[in-house]
């Protein structure tokens, strides 16, 4: 069974969203959309917003040329805090 730490693990590793890591972890997409919820709640990932802001707020800002590819799922960052065991 997939747990919430197995989630944040590849989320460190840079997988983005959901499909991503459903695909991954052999997963159904809801189910890991929750689990990123869960973590979300958490304090342990923030979603990045879409929007106007969008280019203010993306972690990849600095190596753009400034056009965006409007992408419509959701994409994740890891914050520096660790799972409690």
């Amino acid at each position: 069974m997939v747990n919430l730490e197995e989630v944040l693990e590849l989320v460190k590793k840079g997988y983005t969203n959901p499909k991503e890591i459903a695909k991954t972890l052999n997963l159904a997409v809801e189910e890991v959309e929750g689990m990123m919820r869960i973590l979300e709640s958490l304090g342990y990932i923030e979603r990045v917003k879409l929007g106007s802001s969008l280019c203010r707020s993306c972690p990849l800002r600095k190596l753009c040329s400034g056009e965006c590819i409007h992408f419509r799922g959701q994409i994740y960052l890891i914050f520096k805090k660790e799972v409690s065991k």
